[in-house]
């Protein structure tokens, strides 16, 4: 895996400057929200450089369970992109969180017109809002226990995406994580993203979305007759923070043939005032003998630029767009999350949370988050029922 990152990165590098070297040009730098990049004079290629860190603190206030205060360098990232010929773009994004090299967003994108779209390489499965969020722009500095349970994450894969004045749409196959590999064969999805927003103006506006996964089981091995190892799918979740890493619900679902989901989403917005939420029904069908497994879950934030602005609207991701640099926002999140399936005989356990955040967009590079949780579990959670608050804070610049 590390030599085949090595290729890749060293693939897209000698792309690049390859093709400048193609012909003498001279080159000029564009300094854009905080990034620089470097172009051709005619803008046909295009490069630059870029990074971000965390640095997040958490001090959490026990029930049942020992809880472990403290910080981390939450996520330090590397990151190439390039812009060749002005129909094609490479990136190449690199995590050193935890002082190990993790791939994030690998990929190839052909530009088939202004609304549209091929992708091909690693990066995020087509669903819902946060799940597709940078976690540069996500509202709280966890995303909620819903989304952690139920996303897919990034895989290997390909991907169209259309969009217009009123609409966006994105459709994709996918296999598997390619960190995860397991011998047998390997699982593949199909997900698809449909937003539309009949209202984007200056005073307002309104998005409703639906996401949909079917996606097959991975192999799990075989045993030592030659057989096939009976195969699972898992959904898990933290509680809204990462230092304490422990999964307070966890369903892990044997003997399956494959998955489905659904995901429900809006985004409204009137001025500095926005609210948004999803809902995401999951279901596991299994092997002949053996119940199916259903769990679900759902979140819903208030946001309120108190400086700032009004919120604003990108059709061509199909979500709010990052405040601009002064702003302050107040948040205030909801979030159910039900793993137990009793029909199935599987209780992952179910988690209520309750977060207030504020964000402080200091400039295009740099911002603070405050946030403040309450986690209530339930009797089947990691050491049974409890409830429990912490406090969160993040010092984050990226260039």
């Amino acid at each position: 895996m590390k030599k085949m990152k090595l290729i890749v990165g060293l693939f897209l590098l000698t792309l690049t400057l390859g093709a400048i070297a193609q012909e003498k040009t001279e080159i000029s730098t564009k300094i854009k929200n905080g990034s620089v990049s470097f172009a051709t004079k005619d803008g046909s290629l295009e490069f630059g450089f870029g990074g971000r860190v965390y640095m997040d603190a958490a001090a959490y206030f026990d029930d049942e369970t020992d809880l472990g205060s403290g910080s981390e360098m939450r996520d330090i990232r590397m990151l190439m992109k390039a812009s060749l010929w002005k129909k094609w773009d490479a990136k190449i994004n690199v995590s050193f969180a935890g002082g190990a090299v993790s791939l994030k967003d690998v990929f190839l994108l052909y530009k088939i017109n202004k609304n549209s779209f091929l992708r091909a390489g690693y990066f995020y499965e087509p669903f819902g809002v946060e799940q597709t969020e940078s976690s540069k722009t996500i509202k709280f500095m966890h995303v909620s226990s819903t989304i952690e349970a139920f996303r897919p994450g990034r895989n290997l894969g390909v991907s169209y995406a259309t969009w217009g004045n009123k609409y966006f749409w994105e459709a994709g196959l996918f296999g598997s994580d390619p960190n995860n590999k397991t011998e047998g064969d390997e699982g593949y999805s199909l997900t698809s993203r449909f937003v539309f927003a009949p209202v984007q103006t200056d005073g307002g506006l309104f998005h409703i979305g639906m996401s949909g996964i079917y996606r097959t089981a991975d192999a799990a091995g075989f045993n030592e007759d030659g057989s096939e190892k009976m195969k699972s799918i898992r959904y898990r979740s933290r509680a809204a923070t990462h230092i304490e890493g422990r999964r307070f619900i966890d369903a892990n679902v044997g003997a399956v043939e494959n998955q489905m989901k659904l995901g429900f989403e809006m985004i409204a917005a009137r001025g500095p005032v926005s609210l948004q939420g999803e809902y995401i029904d999951a279901s596991v069908f299994r092997k002949s003998g053996n119940e199916d497994y259903h769990s679900k879950g759902w979140y819903a934030q208030l946001g309120y630029l108190i400086k700032g602005g009004n919120y604003k609207y990108k059709i061509k991701s199909a979500r709010l767009a990052k405040p601009g640099p002064g702003s302050v926002e107040l948040l205030a999140r909801y979030n159910e999350t039900d793993l137990n399936d009793p029909e199935a005989a599987i209780m992952g356990g179910k988690q209520k949370d309750l977060s207030f955040g504020c964000t402080w967009f200091v400039n295009h590079n740099i911002l603070m988050k405050f946030n403040f949780t309450n986690i209530d579990l339930d009797e089947y959670a990691l050491n049974g029922e409890e409830n429990f608050n912490m406090i969160q804070t993040r010092l984050q610049f990226a260039f």
